[in-house]
């Protein structure tokens, strides 16, 4: 079967894909190794479809398996999907605002089975798009969140946790949105700089004595102050600590205490104690056994402990009206503009409100001290490594977790409440009842769902059927979590910890961190702005290995970078070139060819090929181990389309050895198969050189025997063949004649040279004349005119010239601070890019006009 002219992958991707699952080539099987790889995907949430930077993820998680899988190692890549909680169901609340609804219409179970059917219809458009993206995940162990076994795990985790007196209920403050009605975990708090006041207010002395100003920048929460806090050693205040003050706009009397945690250069360096909305407040106060007084409700409004005046007004209402009243009793003494960080819902944007409410929490200090040991004696390694460090530091300062939702979707609490005795708690998985009855007492069900990250946590071990599972067994601990920096606190660090305690062992041995896929300009993709990119559409355009190695190349761990769809369409015309090379050796070598795995070299190209592909298997091979995948990238980039195709392509025409001919294409599928999986298995498949094998099954090629002595005459060819062809497309020409003086290099291989330089002759002489080259020893000259030399000459010149001016402009820009300033974040770079560019073009041509220069005289 012929390979068809022009590579179109629409006609072929997706039977690619058929003829792979038919095969169960992505089970795991042992093919040699004696090892096993695995990698257990990141869920994408399943209420969307994915989006580009998932294709980034997805690449880099299956480039790896792919390898390990052609190394012989039984390889799992396990795919899943997230139920995604809270985020999930802001999306349904989104589509029932539409129909004029909300979630206050329904149950709560009305709301979860409503969701459900919301997601299910969404989860069968993510497996078609990983398909598409060609991931060679095992399907028969795809995973939901909300899988029995999750949730079993999740239930036991839970359990264990509850004996050992690690979970337990409290009231505790925690980070609440108003319009969700839904606390979060301080990692999941967006914070934004705001710009707001800090209003100076006058908190009388009861005595008569004086007065304390106390700074604040929620004044509407003073209403809920038990004291006010000065630094133990502020010389200012020595005399006020053990005082009272009269609370403004109320009736109370509130202490003046010392406390170690006031900050004395902000504000006056005395603040207000609140500890029911201040989380340093909350830990004061349990120092100092004060009360605690909640003024704002989970509404988002003025509670009816504050004085008439300001109950049940919104939270800003209640703050322009307090400041109105305060200035107006003369106790506003200043105000002044303030930049500060703001806690906001992630999703709404409102105003993350800290509230006290009863939760379930998890101590946090002996899991996290744990990961701390484990991180430090590099048990896990980390790409980049900076981010182990980084990680230590948040668990070194990590509060404790509250796992409690507000919500209906995700997994119920599995706890009950007496209904006679508030304090009396059991644990009982019956979560589908409402009420429940245990020894004659009635309990009802805590209404609060897990926080996702608490279930997801279990990801890498309950994926793999923990404890007894084979799968759990044999690829537990997994090998490479791939995920985004954002995520590296929330859940890496929850996978970290809770492997450890569940399992006794870490879930992963690496985590690769990978940037943000930005818009084209580098500012982060938004629906809103309208600049996400759909991979769909790309991939039908360019083919989906275009795509993931157009998204890999030119990135490094931790980087955020770009969409360059001048990437893609760079993979894209390798994925053509690797095409019309298979193309060509098919022709030449005809259809009943079997490749041969021990090639014999008869000639110096022979064996700089045979080097080369020696080089860049071992290569390869070491950057993909190391999850180097953009080097690994630019390797087969630059030997598919220079050595191979620019260079022993060529030198084929002149010398065909048939059998290197066919090995190094049958190494060059093998290898590219990993970074362009659709491409090279449809070569694969067509030329049928192994019969009814696959690719993606075959086995990584082994190094095989090239002499480096013939392999250097070969690259001393190329210079000269380099220069030639340099020269003659500078000045357009063509039929030019190499002369010699008797060198028998030269005359060993004249129809090598001929034949790559497009020469008309090569002839010996007995006085060299024309343009001596000068990158070889061996001398040799070009047949030129002195008049066509100098012409030569005086183009380098006029190169050398035009650089230098341009590099002149570029300095002069980029020292613009304006410029730099204001232009668009794209335009600076490719400016700082042009610029290195250039530089680097005015060194060469001034090197070679030197070189030419000094040759001729």
């Amino acid at each position: 079967m012929k390979l068809p002219k022009v590579y179109e992958p629409n006609e072929y991707e997706s039977d690619i894909y058929a003829l792979w699952e038919k095969s169960e080539a992505f089970v795991p099987a042992n093919r040699g190794s004696g090892s096993s790889y695995c990698i257990v995907m990141p869920p994408p949430n399943a209420n969307a479809n994915l989006h580009i930077g998932y294709e980034l993820t997805a690449a880099l998680e299956d480039i790896p398996s792919r390898y390990h899988r052609m190394k012989g190692d039984a390889t799992l890549l396990l795919p899943g999907a997230d139920h995604a909680g809270f985020e999930t169901q802001v999306v349904y609340e989104k589509h029932l605002a539409k129909e004029g609804k909300s979630r206050f219409d329904f149950t709560r179970e009305e709301l979860y089975r409503q969701i459900w059917d919301f997601v299910a219809l969404n989860r069968t458009k993510f497996g078609t798009q990983l398909r598409k993206m060609g991931v060679s995940c095992d399907w028969a162990h795809y995973t939901y969140t909300l899988d029995d076994k999750v949730v079993k795990l999740a239930y036991q985790t839970f359990k264990k946790m509850w004996d050992e007196k690690l979970i337990y209920r409290g009231e505790r403050l925690v980070n609440f949105c108003t319009f969700h009605g839904t606390g979060f975990a301080d990692i999941e708090v967006e914070y934004k700089e705001v710009k707001g006041h800090l209003w100076h207010i006058r908190y009388p002395l009861t005595d008569g004595s004086g007065e304390l100003i106390v700074a604040t920048t929620r004044p509407e929460t003073m209403l809920g102050d038990v004291a006010v806090a000065v630094h133990p050693k502020d010389d200012r205040y020595k005399g006020f600590v053990g005082k009272t003050v009269k609370l403004p706009l109320t009736q109370r009397e509130i202490p003046v205490i010392a406390d170690a945690f006031v900050e004395r250069g902000f504000g006056t360096g005395a603040v207000k104690i609140t500890p029911a909305h201040d989380i340093n407040d909350f830990d004061a106060a349990q120092r100092h056994d004060l009360p605690k007084i909640t003024v704002i409700d989970h509404e988002g409004k003025m509670t009816h402990d504050v004085p008439a005046p300001y109950q049940s007004l919104a939270v800003e209402q209640a703050r322009e009206a307090i400041v109105t009243d305060l200035n107006d009793l003369g106790l506003l003494a200043e105000v002044n503009d303030h930049l500060h960080n703001v806690g906001h819902c992630y999703k709404c944007g409102t105003i993350i409100q800290p509230l006290l409410r009863e939760q379930w929490f998890v101590d946090m200090k002996p899991l996290a001290t744990k990961a701390i040991k484990v991180l430090r004696t590099d048990k896990i390694r980390f790409y980049p490594d900076s981010k182990k460090n980084q990680l230590i530091t948040y668990l070194k300062g990590l509060r404790d977790w509250n796992i409690s939702r507000q919500i209906a979707w995700g997994i119920p609490i599995p706890a009950f409440q007496n209904l006679e005795d508030p304090e009396d708690w059991i644990f009982d998985e019956r979560v589908g009842e409402e009420i429940i009855e245990v020894d004659g007492k009635k309990y009802r069900r805590d209404p609060d769902v897990f926080d996702t990250w608490f279930s997801s946590s279990s990801w890498p071990y309950a994926t793999l059927d923990y404890p007894e599972g084979e799968d759990f067994k044999q690829f537990y601990p997994t090998d490479l979590m791939d995920t985004g920096g954002e995520i590296l606190y929330p859940w890496v660090s929850r996978m970290i910890m809770l492997g450890l305690y569940v399992t006794g062992d870490i879930p992963f041995k690496d985590v690769y961190i990978h940037g943000y896929v930005m818009a084209e300009d580098g500012s982060k993709m938004s629906k809103s702005i309208g600049n996400v990119v759909d991979p769909i559409p790309v991939i039908e355009k360019y083919g989906s290995d275009a795509l993931r190695m157009g998204i890999i190349a030119g990135r490094s761990p931790a980087v955020n970078r770009g969409y360059d769809p001048r990437r893609v369409e760079e993979a894209r015309n390798l994925c053509n070139k690797l095409w019309n090379v298979a193309r060509f050796i098919e022709d030449k070598i005809g259809d009943d060819f079997t490749t041969r795995h021990d090639p014999k070299a008869t000639n110096s190209a022979d064996n700089w090929i045979l080097n080369k592909m020696n080089y860049l298997n071992k290569s390869m091979s070491s950057h993909l181990e190391n999850y180097r995948f953009s080097e690994a990238y630019e390797l087969i980039y630059h030997f598919v389309w220079d050595d191979f195709a620019d260079w022993y392509i060529e030198a084929s025409k002149v010398n065909l050895n048939k059998d290197v001919l066919a090995y190094v294409l049958d190494a060059t599928l093998r290898i590219a198969h990993p970074f362009a999986p659709f491409v090279t298995e449809t070569i694969w498949q067509t030329l049928k050189w192994e019969g009814d094998t696959m690719l993606i099954t075959s086995s990584w090629p082994k190094a095989v025997h090239a002499s480096k002595d013939e392999a250097a005459v070969f690259e001393e060819l190329q210079t000269i063949i380099s220069e030639i062809r340099y020269i003659k497309a500078e000045l357009h020409l063509k039929n030019l004649r190499l002369y010699h003086t008797g060198e028998e290099f030269l005359k060993k291989h004249t129809e090598l040279i001929k034949g790559l330089a497009g020469l008309a002759s090569i002839e010996e002489v007995r006085d060299g004349h024309g343009l001596h080259l000068t990158q070889t020893n061996y001398r040799c000259w070009l047949d030129l005119d002195q008049e066509t030399a100098i012409h030569f000459l005086k183009q380098l010149e006029s190169k050398r010239e035009g650089y230098a001016k341009t590099i002149e402009q570029l300095e002069a820009r980029l020292s613009n601070k304006n410029y730099v300033k204001n232009a668009p974040r794209k335009i600076v770079d490719e400016t700082k890019q042009q610029l290195e560019e250039t530089k680097t073009l005015l060194a060469k041509v001034t090197e070679e006009h030197s070189r030419f220069a000094t040759a001729q005289r």
